[in-house]
Parts: C-alpha cells; sequence; structure tokens
C-alpha cells in the first residue's frame, strides 16, 4: 500500500507517545516547562464510491494500490472535474489530495489521445517526489508514457525530449517564467492539447512571491487563448482563511472550493513547550534547538521516528551535528548515522538520496528548514519537533501535519523561542488553538511587479490595442504600456498591436522571489582535487560564507579561507573548532518620498517609500556545547540595498525633554520599543515576523545605533547619538522586507495608536523585573538599567 495515497492499516511502532510525556513532566522543572497538552482527537475515514468517475484501467491501478474506496472529498473532486470545473482543494496533510487530481489526469490520457497537463509545485523537491509517484501509478495504469521533470537541474536531452513528446509535465513557477513561457513556440505541442493546469501547495502563493507567480500565470493563460485552449485550473491548499479569493487573484477563477477531508486521522498530542530559564537575571531562556536536542537524544532510542524544523539552515546544521555527536557518545552510532540534515543549498543529488532515504525509513531522524514542510512524501512519523514559531498559524498547522501519518498517537512539539511572538503564543495557547488560520495577501497589480510582467508578456505575445492584461481594464493596460515604450523605448506600436523592440531578453530580470539570482558556489578546495559541495544565494551569502566563517554542511565542519565576490564563488576547507559564527547586522533607512504623515499623541507617524541599507558588520564565534561568545571577527562586504514602504514614528525633541530620558536611557527605551512594537505589529497583522523588520535611526538614515552587540560594534565603529538635544531626531521604522513592499506597514499606520496601547499592555503585563526577551529583550546596551521601566515611560508618554 502506498501512503502517499491513503493508509488506515494500524502499523506497530515501539515508541509510547504518553509515556514519553510521562518521563518528559517528571521532574519539576520540565512539568513547569510544557504550558499546554492539547488532545486532537482522531478521526474515522469517510468513504466515497468510484462510480464511473475514472476510466477503467485508472481504478483498477488504484484498487492495486490498496485503495478499495476513494475518500469522499477524492470522490467530490472527481465529480466536479468531469463536469469541466475550476477546483481548489483545502484538506490537511496526508488527506490524499494529489489523487484528486492524479485520478482526472489518468482518466484523460485514456480517453484523450492528445490532451496534455501542465503541474506547477513551489519547489524542485516536491516536483521530483510527485514525478516518481505519477511514474509508479502510470506504471500500474499501463499506461506507455511517463511524466517528466523541467527544471533547472533537467538535462539538456531530457529537455528536448520533453518538449516534444511530454504530456505531463511537472515544473516550477520560476521555469515557467523564465524558461517555457518566452519559447512557447518551442512548446507548441504542449500549450495546443493543454487540458489541465494544476497548483500545487498553492497557500505557498502569497507576498511578493504570490504577486509574481499571479502575473505569471495571467501570461501562461493568455498564450492558452493565442493556442485555441482553456485547460481546467485545479489547485490544492493547506488550511488558510481565504482559499478560494487566493485563487481567484492568481488565476481570475473563480473556483469550487473543497474543504471538508473525508481521509482518517490518527490521535495527536500537542504540546506547548516554554524551555526552562537558564540566565535568571536577565530571564534567558535554554534555546528551542538545545531543547529540540534534548528530547530527540531520549526519543529516538525509544524507536521514535521524527521530524524537527528549525527557522535557519544554520541552527539545521549544528543541530545535526550536535545530535550526532551526542548519539555516539552514548553508544548508539548506528542510530547516530541514520540522523539526516535537509535545507536549501545542498546539491540537486544531495537532495534527491535524503528523499529517498526518508520514503525508505532509512532515516529516523530529519532535521530541516521549511523546506520540507510541503508535501514531500517522507512516509510516516511519530514525532513532529517546531524549534521555534514557525511564523504563521498556517505554517504552524501544515509542519505539524507531517506526523501522525499512521493509525496511532502522535506527538507534536512546539518549542518556543526568546522571541515575543513564540513566548505569546506559549503563554496563550488558547489563541493559537481558537484562532483561524491566516489570509494570503497579494497585489498582483502592484505597479512595479505588472509592468515587469508586461513587458514578459509582449515580448510573448504582442499586445493588441484592444486587449487588456489580468484584471486590468483597457485604459490602465494600454497607458502602463505606452508609459514604459515612452520611458524605457521598449515596444514598438504598429496599427493595431505593441511589440517587443528591445534586445533584451525581459524574463531573465525579473526574479519572482525577489532575491538577487547570483548564487554563490561553494568549493572545497581542501581535499585531493577541488569539489562543488553547494551552493546559496547572494543575500544568505553575506551571513553565511564571509571569509572566516565556519560553514556547515551535513554536520561537518569547514571554514570559509578565500571568497571571490565579483564570480561569486565561496573556497572552504576542513576544519575541526569547537565553535561556530554568527554574522551581525546593522541596517540604516533613508525616507524617500512620504506618502501620509498624522500626529499620534505627541509623537509624529509616517508612511512612504524607504531605502533600506544593511551592512554586516561583523561575526561572532559561539562556543557549541555551551553557546557563550568567545570572539568577534571583521565583515567586509558590500552592504545590500533594497527599494520598499515603511511606517514610522519619531520622537521629536519636546517629546522627549518631556520622557525625561537621559541619552543612555533612551538607547534602551528606543530598542525596547522598537521590539515591542515589532511584537505587536506581527500579531496584529497576522503576518510571520520575517515580513516585517523594525529598525531605529533617523530619516536621513545618518545614524547608527547598538542594536548589534554592543561590545563588538565598540571596536568596529562609534555609532552617532540619538538624542533630540545635539543629536538628531531618531525614529522607529516597520518595514516590509519584500522589495517594493506588500502593504503591511502601510496598513500598520492606520493603526499606530492602537499599536502603541498594545505595546505598553504587553510590557506591562510580562512578569519581569527589568526586561526580558519576553518584552523589550535582552540586548539593550547597558541590562543593569531598567530598560523595561524607560520603554514604558518612552511609551506611555505619546499620550
Amino acid at each position: 500500500m502506498n501512503r502517499r495515497f491513503q493508509s488506515d492499516a494500524p502499523a506497530g511502532g515501539r515508541f509510547q507517545v504518553d509515556e514519553f510525556l510521562a518521563q518528559m513532566t517528571r521532574k519539576g522543572r520540565q512539568r513547569a516547562a510544557v504550558t499546554e497538552i492539547h488532545t486532537i482527537a482522531s478521526r474515522a475515514a469517510q468513504y466515497g464510491d468510484y462510480g464511473d468517475l475514472l476510466a477503467p484501467n485508472v481504478e483498477r491501478a488504484l484498487r492495486a494500490r490498496g485503495i478499495e474506496r476513494p475518500y469522499s472529498h477524492q470522490e467530490e473532486a472527481w465529480r466536479h472535474l468531469n463536469q469541466g470545473e475550476d477546483l481548489v482543494i483545502v484538506t490537511p496533510t496526508a488527506s490524499g489530495k494529489t489523487l484528486c487530481y492524479y485520478g482526472p489526469l489518468l482518466s484523460m490520457l485514456e480517453h484523450d489521445g492528445e490532451g496534455s497537463a501542465l503541474l506547477l509545485y513551489p519547489t524542485k523537491a516536491l516536483a521530483q517526489d510527485q514525478c516518481a509517484e505519477l511514474n509508479a501509478l502510470l506504471e500500474l495504469a499501463e499506461h506507455q508514457m511517463q511524466s517528466y521533470v523541467y527544471d533547472g537541474d533537467t538535462p539538456n536531452d531530457i529537455r528536448r525530449r520533453v518538449r516534444s513528446y511530454g504530456r505531463l509535465i511537472l515544473t516550477n513557477p520560476d521555469m515557467l517564467h523564465q524558461a517555457i513561457l518566452p519559447h512557447h513556440e518551442k512548446w507548441r505541442r504542449l500549450f495546443s492539447t493543454l487540458r489541465f493546469i494544476i497548483i500545487d501547495e498553492t497557500h505557498m502563493y502569497r507576498g511578493v512571491f504570490g504577486s509574481h507567480v499571479a502575473n505569471v500565470l495571467r501570461r501562461l493563460l493568455r498564450i492558452c487563448v493565442y493556442y485555441g485552449q482553456r485547460p481546467q485550473i485545479v489547485c490544492t491548499s493547506a488550511t488558510i482563511a481565504n482559499p478560494a479569493e487566493l485563487v481567484h487573484k492568481l488565476t481570475g477563477r473563480t473556483p469550487h472550493a473543497i474543504t471538508h477531508s473525508g481521509a482518517a486521522s490518527g490521535e495527536k498530542r500537542f504540546v506547548f513547550y516554554n524551555p526552562p530559564i537558564r540566565d535568571h537575571a536577565l530571564k534567558i531562556r535554554q534555546s528551542p534547538h538545545s531543547a529540540a536536542h534534548g528530547m530527540l537524544r531520549r526519543m529516538l532510542p525509544q524507536g521514535a521516528s521524527s521530524i524537527t524544523f528549525c527557522r535557519s539552515r544554520r541552527s539545521v546544521e549544528t543541530l545535526t551535528k550536535r545530535l550526532r555527536e551526542s548519539l555516539e557518545d552514548r553508544g548508539h552510532a548506528t542510530l547516530a548515522q541514520r540522523v539526516e540534515g535537509y535545507r536549501g543549498g545542498y546539491l540537486p543529488e544531495e537532495r534527491r538520496r535524503i528523499e529517498r532515504n526518508l520514503r525508505a525509513g532509512h532515516t529516523q531522524a530529519v532535521i530541516t528548514t521549511n523546506a520540507l514542510e510541503l508535501g514531500v512524501d517522507i512516509g510516516a512519523l511519530d514525532v513532529c519537533l517546531l524549534a521555534g514559531y514557525p511564523g504563521t498559524i498556517a505554517s504552524t498547522w501544515q509542519q505539524a501535519g507531517r506526523a501522525g501519518r499512521r493509525q496511532q498517537t502522535a506527538l507534536i512539539v512546539l518549542i518556543a523561542g526568546d522571541d515575543p511572538v513564540d513566548q505569546y503564543i506559549v503563554r496563550h495557547p488558547e489563541f493559537f488553538l481558537e484562532a483561524t488560520p491566516e489570509h494570503a495577501l497579494i497585489d498582483p497589480n502592484n505597479l512595479r511587479i505588472l509592468a515587469e510582467h508586461l513587458k514578459c508578456a509582449i515580448f510573448e505575445l504582442p499586445l493588441k490595442f484592444d486587449e487588456s492584461f489580468g484584471d486590468l481594464d483597457l485604459q490602465d493596460t494600454q497607458d502602463i504600456a505606452a508609459w514604459l515604450s515612452d520611458q524605457a523605448q521598449l515596444f514598438t506600436p504598429t496599427d493595431t498591436a505593441w511589440h517587443w523592440s528591445s534586445e533584451n531578453y525581459p524574463a531573465t530580470t525579473v526574479n519572482l522571489r525577489d532575491i538577487a539570482d547570483e548564487n554563490f558556489v561553494i568549493i572545497n578546495d581542501g581535499a585531493e582535487r577541488p569539489q562543488v559541495v553547494g551552493e546559496i544565494d547572494f543575500v544568505a551569502a553575506h551571513q553565511t560564507v564571509y571569509e572566516k566563517a565556519i560553514y556547515i554542511h551535513g554536520g561537518k565542519l569547514f571554514e570559509v579561507h578565500r571568497l571571490d565576490y565579483k564570480d561569486r564563488k565561496a573556497y572552504i576547507r576542513p576544519v575541526n573548532p569547537d565553535y561556530y559564527t554568527s554574522a551581525i547586522a546593522q541596517s540604516r533607512v533613508f525616507v524617500l518620498d512620504t506618502f501620509e504623515q498624522v500626529d499620534v499623541g505627541n509623537l509624529e507617524s509616517g508612511c512612504g517609500e524607504v531605502r533600506v541599507a544593511v551592512r554586516y558588520v561583523g561575526y561572532k564565534k559561539i562556543r557549541f556545547k555551551t553557546a557563550e561568545n568567545i570572539g568577534y571577527g571583521e565583515i567586509l562586504l558590500p552592504d545590500l540595498e533594497k527599494h520598499t514602504t515603511a511606517f514610522w514614528l519619531s520622537f521629536p525633541e519636546q517629546f522627549l525633554r518631556a520622557a525625561g530620558l537621559s541619552n543612555t536611557e533612551l538607547e534602551g527605551a528606543l530598542i525596547g520599543a522598537s521590539k515591542v512594537l515589532h511584537t505587536v505589529a506581527v500579531v496584529h497583522a497576522m503576518c510571520d515576523t520575517q515580513d516585517l523588520e523594525a529598525v531605529i535611526g533617523t530619516a536621513d538614515g545618518n545614524a547608527w545605533i547598538r542594536q548589534a552587540d554592543a561590545a563588538l560594534l565598540e571596536t568596529l565603529q562609534e555609532p552617532v547619538p540619538l538624542s533630540g538635544a545635539g543629536g538628531q531626531t531618531p525614529a522607529i521604522f516597520l518595514y516590509d522586507t519584500y522589495p517594493g513592499g506588500t502593504g503591511l506597514s502601510e496598513k500598520l499606520f492606520g493603526h499606530a495608536e492602537t499599536l502603541v496601547q498594545q505595546a505598553i499592555s504587553l510590557i506591562a503585563g510580562c512578569d519581569c523585573a527589568h526586561g526580558c526577551p519576553a518584552c523589550v529583550g535582552p540586548d539593550a546596551p547597558d541590562m543593569e538599567t531598567d530598560v523595561k521601566a524607560q520603554t514604558l515611560r518612552l511609551l506611555r508618554a505619546v499620550h
């Protein structure tokens, strides 16, 4: 039986969840760390019938897989697809969403000798995984064909075969954007026979990325019309608040939404865990990664199969290394070899190897970023650990759904970090358990994004004077085309249409994820023969592969001894230090244009376009075993810059005089206020903590403040003082981290008074004495001062 599709048979496993929970809460300190144990009841399956909904050979293939009856939501999907409708399927992880479209796709191949389908997945790993499953099902159905993955890893000879013969083609939005749509004439066979477009994991397409993808889909559907096709669209999604609305914004279609799952589900224990405090003076807790390490070290020898989600690549590598070493030290050398790390930056063949081991059960514990949050088949797991709140309610449930694929009790542990949002969630589990998932927000008509894709669309097909693009009206479409032609001389008008006239190839200059596409290649030249071991994106390279950085790959340590910034190459060699490195960044904000300005009590509040410059000023050396800081080093790299939108609160001189804070106290209060305003803004907007950033500075960007490690900054530079008397007027900026902005900061601008009041309530309600990570943060310049009181004084002076 294939676990991918359906599995009701109980599977024996010697790991006992309730017994482990009893061990975990036996000691007083551990018992106090558990703030809630929430039981999610098991659910019996609800079945439908095959009827005559699928081709006979497809039904036989599914029965051969052990699927004697489809789930009710699968039957419902088949009925609607057979009626020609568009669909969005919103059911939990491992509920058999893929079968909702696999069945009709394979039946289409049987009934339509020419029909084809294009399947879009947000990651390469997911496309590879689905291709393997689809080909196995094709073989069972006795179809003399196979599906193909078409991505950046596909060899040239296979690419030609896919274009010529492929009828089921799996790819990603980036490849569709840059390699397929601009060369649609080479894909004439696909576009002239396209019956289905499948968009898997639709909830991933939000924010700037989703806005780009919506425009790619506009271009795709425009080309389909050119070839005389109107394919059905099938989307699948994790649970979000607005799946049908999101699909409509992505595709322009209004889908039928299937939201009730008929799949069976085993019982689950959802544990909220707040790690014990290790520094009572500063209220600093054990890190979530250390807590996860302790749990894994105990549960793996008891037979648990597990997945642990970390929020950064470095955390994945350090936890993998540490867990392997501790298991070996305790005499579990074989078990240590069954621990794998998985993250972006690994080479394709390494990712495929890890994925195969996961499916085959050779790997007992995988430690990963959100790269495995999606539906890659990793088999049945007993435990899911979340080392830090994933950032959104939707992502948390998606990650939690990776455990409990068998009919036995599964364990999910949300381990809070020091981050205030983590602390709020773990101290108020009812907020999380009762809240609805977030809305997925996109803005396809963002002028910056829209204009770039209109260029790509006109390159692909001339834009007629009576043609609109997407849901824009005719006048707006033509006005933007005329503006682009005037500004950049990219288009030439004829009697009937705009034509592309530039020598440039527009799709290559538009990156869907708004990250510089110049990846750094990482080369190990410490071996006998230099070997490429991985790659890393442009922004992450500044944080990870600066000279003297400790780079961790597959649990092994390397030092970056040379960085060729111009040619995008980092050279590493094996080392064995007892520490790793962590880069420290400083940000400056320059206000370019103020859209709106109002008074918020005694403060000035503004909203507008800003330029953000990020400089990686140095790095810390952190000992593996104790997490203590054992030294510093300097980073000499160019600044990273982006244009985005921001909302800010300015603190004029008269306000600061009335608040009665000294320069030193002001610095601590500003740091505390920035942290707590960021926390309440994230909760208020129900967005990921990484969607917004808080920075202290001045409107002209000329002041630094000690927002990073004070000791390091004193050795590298002296910040300009921020004060109303003799210095510059300080401001706290909350800016959208995505270039161009996503509208979050502009919406927060309208709720500035509410955010200040919520910030005051959060600080006042915290049980710490002088400030802690759960409210104003631990890293003020002088922790002997009462940062909590100073921050409250600053914020209460607003009214």
